[in-house]
């Protein structure tokens, strides 16, 4: 406990001169367990809300988060963004969070989290997420693997930061079922699909290392340089040997079978100056960045220069963040702003919110592509206006409500319909959501209900105009030495009918389309039990017990029904020492 105390007590001051270096660090306590949930909330973590979409649609409904995905991603990346990383936490004794899960299909769910501090100025975090599954469809299985990793050091006036990223995914591109005939008499493993064999790899790696090297000052105020150097590798490959010819529109390479494959690789490096105080950080920087997309065995690269800028503020519980780009070369007309503020007018009452605007260029792959079935070069080069709001106001700690909202506003923006990048077709786009949810504790008893409405444009109408997800728990302790606690719970919700999207399996994106079936309304409906002892937890979830309720041919995308009722058992582990 002395050795806890004592490292919060200097971790503190250090935290006080590395805003710009350092992510938001989470400071956590013995009593602290995975996912920093409790008993009640632990079936939830880790295991997302799986699809029948290719790697479970990498565990969420992409319409569902239609507001945020969009600008995520706004020309349908849904397969290559999502990025499962570390988020540094702060405690006195090394830390290592264990996460498992298994359930039907063989699908399990890994996550294991690793945070030390050697000393204060020396910490390591790092994040170990994995999925794996048979899959639920036929050539539906998948491995995911996101491996994490930040280190920060400091000493005589040197600090540096290290922040590193690998996804490695593989997964089933079955382009979904063939017939619903089956489904409702058969278990759905026995529902042929329309491609047996065909199937993605994608890889990513980010590297990013930054040094400050103070000239002038202390650690609470100095001035000095920086130093920022970047490694980012984006590709793909896909391939379907024997495939048949009635299921594509155009052939350009070979008649028998498909192997398309790109890879995009920039390395960059920049210097600059920055200035720190207690309350105030700012740095900026000057950076070359050399860019190459491979596809096929062709070739393009670019040179460019571009000016950053990040800023740090505090002052009387309002904080404010601010990250800028301006391109000089190379992609002249590029830049993005990106703002964040949090307010804490009271213990109690916390106001958050961010701005982000780009104007943005498309990416290299976007820009030009040969492929087996599909083929294009963009013939002029057009920047996407993109205006994110998001933000909300909570009120409360263990019992709380919470109203948050999340606005995208697209012009010209970039999209891939009738097997083209099409830049003039939709205009000006908006889609917006409004939530609300909250906790309320009586007794024994937990309530969580949460709703959403979603408003958008009529040219993009592809989210739930409404829905709601809401849980009711018991927790209890047995016994007499009352160390076994026991929660209990369900969720019951609703969503409204929507419009889906499309996945497409040759690209691996999300695209806009226009048909006549669409998603019904449906409820949704999960039960579990959890039981736990000291750091130790256990839970049973059954999930999707809606499916017995809602009509079990009824789609999320053109070919991808709605998801069976599955099982799955988890534990959870944490480790202070």
């Amino acid at each position: 406990m002395i050795l806890f105390i004592t490292g919060l007590v200097l971790t503190l001051n250090i935290f006080a001169q590395d805003k710009l270096m350092l992510s938001k660090v989470d400071t956590i306590g013995l009593e602290y367990r995975s996912g920093g949930v409790g008993l009640d909330s632990i079936d939830a973590i880790n295991v997302g809300n799986l699809t029948l979409r290719p790697a479970a649609g990498f565990s969420q409904v992409f319409e569902y988060n239609l507001a945020q995905n969009l600008y995520q991603s706004p020309a349908g990346f849904s397969y290559l963004m999502n990025e499962k990383k570390v988020k540094p936490k702060y405690i006195g004794l090394p830390y290592l969070g264990f996460q498992y899960a298994f359930g039907s299909a063989l699908n399990q769910a890994l996550n294991v989290d690793y945070h030390q501090y050697f000393t204060p100025q020396t910490h390591l975090h790092f994040r170990y997420h994995r999925r794996t599954s048979n899959g639920l469809l036929r050539n539906g299985g998948f491995k995911l693997n996101d491996v994490s990793l930040e280190f920060y050091h400091a000493k005589n006036g040197w600090s540096t930061k290290l922040d590193a990223y690998y996804g490695g995914h593989e997964y089933g591109e079955n382009t979904g079922i063939e017939t619903d005939e089956l489904i409702e008499e058969f278990p759905i493993e026995f529902t042929p699909v329309l491609r047996n064999n065909a199937q993605s790899t994608v890889r990513k790696l980010n590297l990013a290392w930054d040094n400050y090297f103070r000239l002038l000052g202390d650690s609470i105020n100095g001035f000095g340089v920086k130093t920022q150097h970047k490694f980012d590798l984006n590709g793909r490959v896909f391939n379907e040997p024997n495939f048949s010819d009635t299921l594509v529109e155009n052939i350009y390479i070979d008649s028998i079978s498909t192997r398309d494959q790109y890879q995009t690789s920039s390395i960059s490096n920049g210097g600059g100056i920055y200035f720190s105080s207690n309350a105030f950080q700012i740095d900026a920087t000057i950076n070359h960045r050399y860019w190459r997309n491979q596809n096929l065995a062709k070739y393009r690269d670019t040179n460019e220069v571009y000016l950053q800028s990040q800023l740090w503020t505090k002052w009387k519980g309002i904080t404010i963040e601010n990250d800028f780009y301006f391109n000089l070369l190379g992609a002249l007309g590029e830049f993005y702003n990106h703002a964040k503020l949090t307010l804490k007018p009271s213990r109690k009452t916390v106001i958050f919110g961010r701005l982000n605007f780009d104007n943005r260029l498309p990416m290299p792959y976007q820009r030009f592509h040969n492929a087996n079935h599909v083929q294009w070069k963009l013939n002029e080069l057009k920047t996407q206006q993109i205006l994110n709001i998001s933000g909300g106001i909570r009120y409360g700690d263990t019992n709380f409500v919470e109203a948050t909202v999340n606005w995208t506003n697209i012009n010209n923006g970039l999209y891939f319909i009738q097997n083209d990048w099409r830049q003039d077709t939709l205009d000006f786009v908006s889609v917006g959501t409004i939530g609300l949810k909250g906790a309320l504790h009586l007794g024994k008893f937990g309530f969580y209900p949460s709703v959403q409405l979603g408003v958008n444009t009529d040219n993009f109408n592809y989210q739930p105009k409404f829905s709601t997800m809401n849980r009711i728990s018991f927790q209890s302790k047995l016994f007499k030495a009352q160390r076994l606690g026991v929660a209990l719970g369900v969720d019951v919700g609703y969503v409204t009918g929507y419009q889906f999207m499309q996945y497409n399996t040759l690209l691996g994106v999300v695209q806009p389309v226009q048909t006549n079936e669409k998603t019904p309304s449906l409820m949704r409906l999960n039960a579990f039990m959890a039981l736990s002892i000291d750091e130790f937890r256990f839970f049973v979830r059954a999930e999707h017990l809606d499916y017995f309720i809602n009509d079990q041919t009824a789609r999320i995308d053109t070919n991808y029904p709605i998801m069976p009722f599955i099982i799955r058992i988890g534990v959870t582990w944490d480790f202070f020492n």
